[in-house]
């Protein structure tokens, strides 16, 4: 394994500081056959590319599994390393999401298996290394379509649904409007364009 193909830790989630323009153009999507053409030719940026597609993935599975957050550190190093070691072999780049996530489920197990008196609350049933339930993938599938359509949004529209939608204590549109530095009454004619662009992210992320 190149030195420069081994993955990151898991990455932090986010969406950083606002942009001065919140309807800036979306990032470009790139497939994961393209991917995995380029990660073939030695592109280390786009192995890169590849892990924070799918990091949160891998290491969330890891943590569902019910592994402390070391092992599931540990396990996701050794995903991607299983991944780089087999991508001459991948058939089927798009359906990677399921790859991934056979691979984490099973080398949890051997985690759990190994050190089962240390982890009594592990779930057999979360460990199983056999294959997916359908509804578990598509399920997953649905959430990666949704957070990969969410990265393709400018950073201020990313932020913006991140708060209106996915924070626990959601706030009121003038505590929003303080928080991004916007006029009152800006916060709703903003969240319909940014609704907009994610709509239209999403049915091209459908074909």
């Amino acid at each position: 394994m190149q030195s420069e193909f081994e993955p990151n830790l898991p990455p932090t989630t986010g969406t950083g500081e606002s942009s001065s323009d919140p309807f800036g153009e979306t990032r470009p999507r790139e497939s994961n056959q393209s991917l995995v053409l380029l990660c073939l030719q030695g592109d280390a940026s786009a192995w890169r590319r590849l892990v924070e597609r799918y990091g949160t993935l891998v290491y969330s599975t890891a943590l569902q599994v019910g592994l402390p957050a070391e092992d599931a550190r540990d396990v996701f190093q050794e995903v991607w390393i299983e991944l780089h070691r087999s991508l001459p072999r991948i058939e089927n780049p798009e359906a990677l999401a399921k790859w991934l996530m056979v691979a984490t489920r099973r080398l949890c197990y051997k985690v759990a298996a190994r050190g089962r008196r240390m982890l009594p609350e592990i779930s057999p049933e979360l460990a199983d290394a056999g294959p997916l339930p359908d509804d578990l993938y598509h399920a997953t599938e649905s959430r990666l379509i949704l957070e990969e359509a969410m990265s393709r949004l400018d950073e201020t529209c990313a932020r913006l649904l991140q708060v209106l939608f996915f924070e626990l204590d959601r706030p009121s549109y003038d505590e929003i409007a303080a928080r991004m530095g916007w006029r009152i009454g800006s916060v709703g004619p903003i969240r319909g364009r940014c609704l907009d662009r994610l709509r239209r992210l999403l049915e091209e992320s459908n074909g």
